[in-house]
């Protein structure tokens, strides 16, 4: 455990302000596989400059910035500006389509858009028109955005704890986007509690392969990074032969199961490995193959994790101690966990129930939904949605979801808004989407089809179809035709008859 972290209780400062509190302005921040370097000094210049910018805009403290951009150190940079700036950050993917991003931008009504220079013409779009609020960056910072002059005021507006300081957008079961809205204490508070779960030391260093725009890359593993004052080495994207090529020169690795899934077997993992403190994984549930395979291979036990995008990393296997293959671990510091029965009350040990737990932090709820979609608690515990148990050494283990949520490479794919697609294309009548197991993906998007016409689409048509309007890895890896769906008296589709159907279908995959 880092001994030297301070993290006294504050009422008006950022997260921004509370993880700095832990930095030595000489170290290094990041690093690029390319031989650019930041130290913490640098990280503040720059986010002060990119602050500046903003207020000079005229941005206001609660106003809303979307990023859509490529993965680099300036889209972090741009990230701890926002809240500086007190702007609520938004991140999308660069690769949603226009279908997707459009009715999430409408909702957050931002005051700026910032995308890659290659995406600038669609943004406008977005944006209905308003070029005036759409400025570019790339990967090295360059662009219209880069252009601003900073303004005279300082670079930290007066920021509550409890102010919002990002809304992280997920599609929610109805296909419709949900954003949960995260504030500044949530962010520095649970970063505190994962730092002490996984021990971060000054001297630990990341190799940080993870999408920018989901939890996992942006908060799990970057905000633990900035709490302890370590240092990130950013690679350009997940390459197995690369991950395993500079793992020597850090000390962490925190990943999704498909990547560890890659690395297996990849030349040089074990020697490669020998001085590596932890691999971490989160996202999705490891499947024990996978657990026992890298272990083999690199003598490492993976430390696997739970979390929400609502709550952040909740549970990990204990740094000293038993892991356990298959289970979350164990609550980390001011989290408790337990499974409840349809009384709410807890459940002995082995049995499962609705995962319910409480914080030191809760998040603030979900953008512009109404009151019957808002978080539900219990004399503040939050129902998380999951269905697990506690077992007799204290560890979580998930069993299921009480959602049809497909976790498919570590990203959440909701089945009615790839249906709703589905059912938009000619000759398609109804379709019902369902996870089946992958040992590549751990979960492969599947869908079984009704088809009207005398003439179905071939699947690969179908699919790329659906790579108009969706995101790649929303698309089913494999489409059924089927007569008549399952579905209940009251016309809901039984998705449980048709993962039970096509159950071994990926079984002979990877």
């Amino acid at each position: 455990m880092n001994q030297n972290l301070t993290f006294p209780p504050q009422t008006f400062l950022s997260a921004y302000t509370i993880f700095k509190r832990n930095w030595i302005r000489s170290d290094c921040f990041l690093e690029t596989v390319e031989g650019q370097r930041w130290t913490y000094a640098d990280l503040d210049a720059i986010t002060d400059t990119c602050s500046r910018r903003l207020q000079g805009l005229g941005l206001k403290k609660g106003e809303r910035l979307v990023s859509q951009l490529e993965r680099s150190p300036w889209n972090l940079f741009l990230y701890l500006a926002c809240m500086r700036a007190g702007v609520i950050y938004v991140p999308l993917s660069p690769g949603l389509t226009m279908a997707e991003a459009g009715p999430i931008i409408d909702d957050v009504e931002p005051a700026l858009l910032v995308c890659d220079p290659a995406l600038e013409t669609r943004a406008v779009t977005l944006m209905h028109g308003a070029s005036e609020r759409v400025l570019t960056m790339d990967v090295d910072g360059a662009g219209s955005f880069e252009r601003l002059a900073a303004g005279a005021m300082a670079p930290d507006v007066e920021v509550a704890f409890d102010d919002d300081a990002v809304i992280l957008f997920t599609s929610g079961t109805t296909g419709r986007p949900k954003g949960a809205v995260l504030p500044h204490h949530h962010f520095a508070l649970r970063a505190h509690s994962l730092v002490q779960g996984l021990g971060y030391r000054r001297d630990d260093k990341l190799l940080h392969t993870l999408p920018l725009y989901h939890a996992h890359g942006l908060f799990m593993t970057t905000h633990c990074v900035l709490c302890s004052g370590a240092s990130i080495l950013l690679l350009p994207r997940f390459d197995p032969a690369e991950v395993v090529k500079h793992l020597p020169r850090v000390t962490m690795f925190s990943g999704v199961p498909t990547m560890y899934k890659r690395l297996l077997g990849t030349p040089m993992l074990g020697e490669n490995s020998r001085a590596m403190r932890l691999f971490i994984v989160g996202s999705a549930a490891l499947p024990p193959d996978v657990f026992a395979r890298f272990e083999e291979q690199t003598g490492q036990r993976i430390v696997e994790c739970w979390g929400m995008t609502e709550t952040m990393t909740n549970c990990a296997n204990p740094i000293a101690g038993l892991r356990k293959p298959g289970s979350a671990g164990k609550p980390l510091p001011g989290v408790q966990v337990y499974a409840a029965g349809p009384d709410g009350q807890p459940l002995p040990p082995g049995q499962p129930g609705a995962l319910t737990l409480k914080a030191t932090t809760r998040f603030s709820g979900y953008w512009r939904r109404p009151e019957a979609e808002q978080p539900r608690y219990r004399d503040g515990f939050f129902t998380t949605g999951d269905i697990g148990y506690i077992d007799e050494d204290g560890y979580l283990i998930i069993v299921g979801r009480n959602s049809d949520v497909i976790i498919s490479g570590g990203f959440n794919v909701y089945p009615r808004e790839v249906e709703l697609a589905l059912e938009q294309m000619e000759g398609v009548g109804r379709a019902a989407v369902f996870g089946l197991p992958h040992p590549d993906f751990g979960e492969a998007v599947t869908a079984a089809v009704e088809y009207h016409g005398s003439a179905p689409l071939q699947v690969a048509e179908l699919q790329a179809k659906l790579k108009l309007c969706l995101a790649s890895y929303k698309v089913p890896k494999a489409v059924f035709p089927v007569a008549h769906l399952p579905l209940t008296e009251l016309g809901k589709i039984q998705r449980r008859v048709l993962v039970e159907q096509f159950k071994d279908h990926y079984a002979s995959a990877g």
